[in-house]
C-alpha cells in the first residue's frame, strides 16, 4: 500500500465533536475538516459505527478519513448512541433508533457553516448496514452512499441465520457486542461522567443472542428491520467479496431490486475493505469511492455511471488451502445486473455418485451424516478483525467423504458461473426437525476438493420461515436450497462436485437428534448460473493500486495473531 502524505487540500482534525439528538443525546464524532471550507462550504463522507472511534479501528479510520479530507471532503466517523464516547445506551438491532439518530446527524451536519448540505455515507459491516438503512429513509441530504459488506435483511443476509438455520458466528458475535457494548467512555473525553454514563451502558446491556433464539422465524421481528428497496432514492455503491459469507448475495440483489443509479463491485476479499482485501488482489478503493463521491456531490463525469453495471472476480482453480495470500484469476464485468447472458444449467444428482446433463435411472441414497462434518467449513466472514490466518475452508475432501457427492465427468471446456446456484433436492427425513446443507466443490485432477459455494435451509421452513412445520418421517419432500451467490471458474480437466449433508459443524447448529436422509437421485438437480465469454473479457476492468492516507502510529505491546488447531482424541472418540 502507498501511503500518501501530500494532498489537494490541507485539513484539520478535531477530535471532540458532539452531535445533538432531538431528545437531548448527543453523539460523539471525530471531524477532519479541509482548510478550503474556511472560504468555501463543501460535501461531507460520513462513517457510523458502534466500535469506539477512539480503539481499535482508530488507525483505519485516519487512512480514510484523512484521505477523503485531504480529497476536499468534510470527514466525519461519529460512534453510535452507547457506545464509544455517545451518550445513551444501545439496544438489540435497534434499527429504528439507529436510523433516527443518523437522520438527525445529517440535519446538523447540513447546517452547519462549512457544509454544503450534501452528505455521502460510506462504511463496511456495521457501517454498510448504517447506510443502506438511512437511505431507505431517504432523507434529502443523502446524496449517495458506499455499502460494503451490508445487510438489507439481517435474517437473510448477515451472520445470524443461513437458511433459517442458526450459525455458531450469532453466538460468537452476541458475545464479541457484548464486549464492545460494555466499554467505558474515554475519561479524556466525557472526563467525570465517564462513570456514570459506564453505568448506563451496563445496566441496559443485554446479550443479543437472546433475542435471536426468541426470533428464529421470519416474522415481525426481522421484517421490521429489513429495508424496502423501493423506498431508497439515491445511488447505490455496493461492494462485497467472494469470500465474505451471505454478504455476498446482497450486491446482486441490490443491483435488481434498486431503482436508483447502482453499480456492483464483488472481489475476491473475506469481510474487509477492497483496498485491504484478502485475499487479493487488494485495489485502490478510496480513489473508486473519490470517484463515486465527486460524480454524484460535485458534478463531475467520472465515468462511472459509463461502466459495467456490474465488476467481479472471476476465481478459477484456486487452492484447496485455508489460507493465500492471493486468489488466481481475473476480473469481469457485466454491462447490466441482472445479465440477460447468463443462463441456468441444470445438472442431474444421479445414481452412482454421478452429476450429469440427463436424468438417469431413478433410485435412492440413504445417508447419516457424522457430526464431525464441517471441520474445513472455515470461518463464515474470514479476517473479521484479523490479519493473515486460516479462516478459508480448506481442502473439503475429508468433508466430502462423509457426504453423499455427486461428480461431473472431467470438463472437456471452462465453465464460468456468476450469480445464484440452487438446488432442488427429493427428499425424506426420519426425524421431525432437521436441515440440509449443500457444497458446490471445484475438484482438481489430483482429488483436492475447493469449496467454492454452499447453501443450507432448515426443513422445517419448507412451507416458509414464517410458519415452520414438524416434519412427518419418511414422508417424501421437494426442497429447493439456494446457495450463497457465487463467481467461478471450473476449468478444463477439473470436476464439479456436489456435496450434501444433515450436519455442518462448526459452521451451523446441529439438529436436536441425528438424522438419516434419504435422497432421491434421477429427481434431485442443481442449477448453475453459466456466464458464457465476452470479447471484452480479454481487455478486463482495471483499478489504480492501493493508496490510503498515513495511519497515527502505534505500538505494539504483544504480537497479535491467530490460528485454527483441531484436536482428535482417537482413544475417545472426541474432536474438539
Amino acid at each position: 500500500m502507498k501511503t500518501i502524505t501530500n494532498f489537494p487540500h490541507t485539513y484539520t482534525e478535531t477530535e471532540e465533536c458532539w452531535i445533538p439528538m432531538p431528545d437531548g443525546c448527543r453523539l460523539a464524532a471525530k471531524l477532519w475538516l479541509p482548510d478550503i471550507a474556511a472560504r468555501q462550504r463543501v460535501p461531507t463522507i460520513i462513517e457510523v459505527l458502534p466500535y469506539r472511534k477512539r480503539d481499535i479501528y482508530a488507525p483505519r479510520d485516519a487512512m480514510h478519513h484523512r484521505y477523503f479530507a485531504g480529497h476536499g471532503y468534510a470527514a466525519m466517523r461519529v460512534d453510535i448512541r452507547g457506545s464509544g464516547d455517545s451518550e445513551g445506551h444501545q439496544g438489540v438491532f435497534a434499527m429504528q433508533q439507529e436510523q433516527d439518530d443518523t437522520l438527525a446527524a445529517l440535519k446538523w451536519i447540513a447546517a452547519q457553516p462549512w457544509s454544503d448540505g450534501q452528505v455521502v455515507m460510506f462504511g463496511i459491516s456495521w457501517g454498510g448496514f448504517q447506510a443502506i438503512q438511512t437511505a431507505y429513509r431517504a432523507p434529502k441530504e443523502l446524496k449517495a452512499i458506499i455499502a460494503c459488506s451490508f445487510a438489507p435483511d439481517r435474517y437473510v443476509h448477515s451472520q445470524v441465520f443461513r437458511g433459517g438455520c442458526v450459525l455458531l458466528r450469532s453466538i460468537r458475535w452476541s458475545t464479541q457486542m457484548l464486549g464492545y457494548k460494555s466499554r467505558a467512555p474515554d475519561p479524556l473525553l466525557v472526563e467525570a461522567r465517564w462513570r456514570e454514563m459506564w453505568m448506563e451502558r451496563l445496566e441496559h446491556n443485554v446479550p443479543q443472542i437472546i433475542s435471536v433464539l426468541k426470533h428464529q422465524n421470519y416474522g415481525d421481528y426481522w421484517r421490521s428491520r429489513a429495508i424496502d428497496y423501493d423506498r431508497i432514492q439515491c445511488p447505490v455503491y455496493a461492494v462485497s467479496g467472494w469470500a465474505d459469507g451471505a454478504y455476498v448475495s446482497a450486491v446482486g440483489e441490490a443491483l435488481v431490486k434498486l431503482k436508483t443509479p447502482r453499480k456492483g463491485l464483488i472481489g475476491p476479499w473475506g469481510h474487509r475493505f477492497p483496498h485491504l482485501g484478502v485475499p487479493g488482489p487488494a485495489i485502490g478503493f478510496l480513489q473508486e469511492s473519490l470517484r463515486w463521491c465527486d460524480h454524484w456531490t460535485r458534478g463531475r463525469d467520472t465515468g462511472m455511471m459509463k461502466e459495467p453495471a456490474l465488476t467481479a472476480w472471476m476465481p478459477q482453480a484456486v487452492p484447496a488451502k485455508n489460507y493465500y495470500p492471493r486468489s488466481p484469476g481475473r476480473w469481469v464485468a457485466e454491462p447490466t445486473w441482472p445479465s440477460p447472458r447468463i443462463r441456468l444449467k441444470r445438472y442431474v444428482l444421479n445414481g452412482g455418485g454421478r452429476l450429469a446433463d440427463r436424468a438417469g435411472k431413478a433410485g435412492k441414497i440413504v445417508w447419516k451424516s457424522p457430526q464431525t462434518l464441517g471441520l474445513e467449513c472455515g470461518e463464515l466472514m474470514p479476517w473479521f478483525q484479523h490479519g493473515a490466518s486460516p479462516e478459508l475452508p480448506g481442502d473439503q475432501r475429508a468433508d466430502d467423504g462423509k457426504s453423499i457427492c455427486f461428480d461431473s465427468p472431467p470438463l472437456t471446456k471452462t465453465v464460468e458461473i456468476l450469480g445464484t446456484p440452487a438446488a432442488t433436492l427429493a427428499i425424506a427425513i426420519d426425524r421431525p426437525v432437521a436441515f440440509i446443507c449443500v457444497r458446490l466443490c471445484d475438484v482438481a485432477p489430483d482429488g483436492a476438493s475447493t469449496r467454492v459455494t454452499y447453501g443450507a435451509f432448515n426443513l422445517t421452513h419448507i412451507n416458509g420461515a414464517e410458519k415452520p412445520i414438524r416434519l412427518t418421517p419418511g414422508k417424501r419432500y421437494t426442497v429447493r436450497v439456494p446457495l450463497v451467490d457465487s463467481g467461478y471458474a471450473f476449468i478444463k480437466g477439473h470436476r464439479i462436485r456436489v456435496a450434501v449433508s444433515t450436519t455442518y459443524w462448526p459452521l451451523i447448529w446441529p439438529s436436536p437428534e441425528p438424522v438419516t436422509l434419504t435422497l432421491y437421485t434421477g429427481k434431485s438437480s442443481i442449477e448453475l448460473p453459466v456466464r458464457p465469454p465476452r470479447r471484452e473479457d480479454k481487455t478486463p476492468p482495471k483499478f489504480k493500486p492501493v493508496e490510503a492516507a498515513e495511519p497515527f502510529r502505534r505500538t505494539a505491546l504483544t504480537p497479535g495473531g491467530r490460528n485454527r488447531v483441531i484436536h482428535s482424541d482417537l482413544g475417545k472418540g472426541e474432536t474438539v
